[in-house]
């Protein structure tokens, strides 16, 4: 504690800054959207500790269409911008007075629709359907305001709406000064005693929410007075800004107050837009939040368009006509190849990475084989995985086998390469792991995971019998129902009696909702803080619900490696996490998920680096 204490001295003297890889945005088709404007320069510069920061070199080089894009600085019109020069940033942007937003002279431009892959399982900002994908924008992204954010056009943690400024004053201790006059969407004000509760509820492994596998599990909150918080961490928590990207609020009174059901069917945050219908099975209506207080950072900026429906299609050649026809206005994820059928008819197209790496995590706990080392080795070596995307993906995207993408603290050449297609070699893993066919070995997968999920998750299973593997497809129609299979991990374990202190999840038996095995459950996951501590947290923690690996001494192991400041140690240890991962075959990644997003002609909107959608980022054109 000695060394961490003497950076946390030396570091209050350093103004904090980051340096993370950028999204390249390509416009494929014709008319690509406009630049957004650079942000303002903060108005007031705060001293705070330093977050985990990126070499230059770990921003990889933009590729031009029709190759995947890499994540790069924003660009538009189809080129490339060179990367941004690592300097230092002052943090947080402050927040200034509130802007209007413009009214729009044509009533057909005061509406949009967008349409996903998926329907969410709920629009209730904390309840099991709300995640954090980019279907849950209407439980997230649409309706909240985050603790922080990641603005990736400039590199930089800012706020959004609800905060001025922040600093770390201990090693596990940072204090967030609030915005005064920011309201809830039905009236209640938002104060410390309300960023309280939200910070301890998205803290609980148990509750429904995203933050936890960011943040970390028990954290504390203290009122310092009406405007002033402190997130109090279990351990140093160095890099908390960064993490707290998910960290959502909703009133505490109404929530309280809130039936289970009432909880499902709203969401009552401060974002720029609040919930004014809903139809299950066909959309969710939304409506600018008359009261939002924008400020400068452009992804807190006062929402232009008055109206926005989000519906629903699974079939991306659906997604990409419903923009040729001019029944939709932006669409997620149509693919490669819809790119000249939305040009043709007067749209146009973007492309990114979204931070994503699409993955199978394997139940390394509960099931009887894939708790061998030796099967989840045999299993990755049994696929012929570049043969298999180039037939999907037209050789456009590369095999990557760790569980995060290239960029991030931790993740190596040698711990993302793909393991050598060997199917005698896979034979013989099995036949040394005393392998029983008698044990099913199946794939859960779930609606709109990828473009081509269902399609690779049916090679993979061929594969995998090709070896001698009794493997089956479980293809959940119903988001909610995989979501279970999901969420039935050693986290639901987290607050029963003596748990904490034990981990032993492997001596239990399978938890709910679903009470069984989630043999090896298909998911895009994401890493929006790009640095192993997502995962630390999440499906490598013995306090996730969606985690089937947990020991005691790993879990003191990762926890070690969350607390180390930024720099050379922080890197090496995070490696050495990833290798372990790697070299266990804890999960079973195939590639680093790209989107195509369809636009109509007149909107105008740059993808984000991950899979979000902030409706006040979208506009129409003059």
């Amino acid at each position: 504690m000695g060394i961490l204490t003497n950076v946390f001295a030396r570091s209050l003297r350093r103004r904090i800054w980051v340096i993370l890889p950028l999204i390249v945005v390509l416009a494929v088709a014709c008319g690509a959207a406009e630049e957004p404007a650079a942000a303002p320069a903060a108005e007031q510069q705060q001293e705070a500790v330093p977050t985990a920061t990126f070499a230059p070199q770990m921003i990889p080089q933009a590729t031009a269409v029709p190759e995947a894009p890499s994540m790069a600085d924003q660009s538009s019109g189809g080129q490339a911008a060179e990367p941004a020069a690592a300097q230092e940033q002052p943090a947080p942007t402050a927040a200034p007075a509130m802007a209007e937003a413009p009214a729009s002279a044509d009533p057909a431009k005061n509406h949009a629709t967008v349409v996903t892959e998926a329907e969410p399982a709920s629009i209730g900002m904390w309840s099991e359907g709300c995640s954090a994908e980019i279907h849950s924008m209407g439980c997230t992204d649409f309706v909240s305001d985050f603790l922080t954010w990641l603005d990736d056009r400039t590199a930089e943690i800012v706020p959004l709406s609800g905060v001025v400024d922040w600093e770390q004053i201990d090693l596990n201790r940072w204090q967030f000064n609030l915005r005064d006059g920011v309201k809830f969407h039905n009236g209640a004000p938002w104060n410390a005693a309300a960023a309280k509760y939200g910070i301890e509820y998205n803290a609980n492994p148990e509750n429904p929410s995203a933050s936890v596998t960011w943040t970390g599990p028990f954290m504390e909150a203290e009122v310092i007075d009406d405007l002033t918080v402190h997130a109090v961490c279990p351990n140093p928590c160095p890099i908390y800004p960064r993490t707290a990207l998910f960290a959502d609020f909703q009133d505490p009174g109404w929530f309280e107050s809130a039936t289970e059901e009432e909880r499902t069917l709203n969401s009552i945050g401060f974002g720029p837009y609040k919930i004014i219908g809903y139809e299950p099975g066909v959309n969710t209506q939304f409506e600018i939040y008359e009261d939002y207080l924008p400020n400068e950072n452009w992804f807190a900026q006062a929402p232009t368009i008055q109206y926005i429906t989000h519906t629903y299609r699974g079939e991306a050649p659906v997604r990409s006509a419903m923009i040729q026809t001019g029944e939709a206005h932006w669409a997620a994820d149509i693919g490669f190849e819809e790119v000249d059928n939305v040009a043709n008819a007067g749209g146009k197209t973007v492309s990114g990475k979204t931070a994503e790496v699409y993955t199978l995590v394997f139940d390394t706990v509960f099931h009887p084989e894939l708790s061998k080392q030796k099967v989840r080795l045999a299993l990755t070596h049994a696929i012929d995985c570049q043969t298999m995307l180039d037939s999907f993906f037209d050789g456009r995207i590369p095999c990557h086998n760790a569980i995060s993408m290239n960029g991030t603290v931790g993740i190596t050449p040698e711990n993302s390469k793909w393991r050598e297609y060997d199917p005698e070699l896979a034979r013989e893993l099995l036949a040394e792991a005393g392998y029983d066919p008698a044990n099913e070995i199946n794939i859960n997968t779930r609606p709109g995971s990828n473009i081509r999920g269902l399609e690779i998750m049916e090679a993979t299973i061929q594969f995998w019998r090709d070896v001698g593997v009794n493997a089956n497809l479980n293809s959940h129609g119903d988001l909610g129902a995989a979501r279970e299979v999901q969420n039935s991990g050693c986290g639901q374990f987290t607050n029963e009696p003596g748990y904490r202190d034990t981990m032993d999840c492997a001596s239990r038996e399978p938890p709910g909702p679903a009470y069984v095995s989630g043999h090896a459950y298909e998911v895009a996951t994401s890493n929006e803080i790009l640095d192993m501590q997502r995962f630390n947290n999440s499906r490598l923690s013995c306090f996730s619900r969606s985690s089937r690996h947990c020991t005691p001494e790993f879990e003191a192991w990762k926890t070690e490696a969350n607390s180390i400041p930024e720099g050379p140690d922080r890197t090496k240890a995070m490696e050495e996490i990833a290798q372990y991962s790697y070299e266990q075959a804890v999960f079973l990644p195939f590639f680093e998920v790209v989107y195509v997003y369809g636009l109509a002609g007149d909107i105008e909107w740059q993808p984000y680096y991950a899979p979000r959608l902030r409706g006040n980022t979208m506009r129409f054109t003059e």
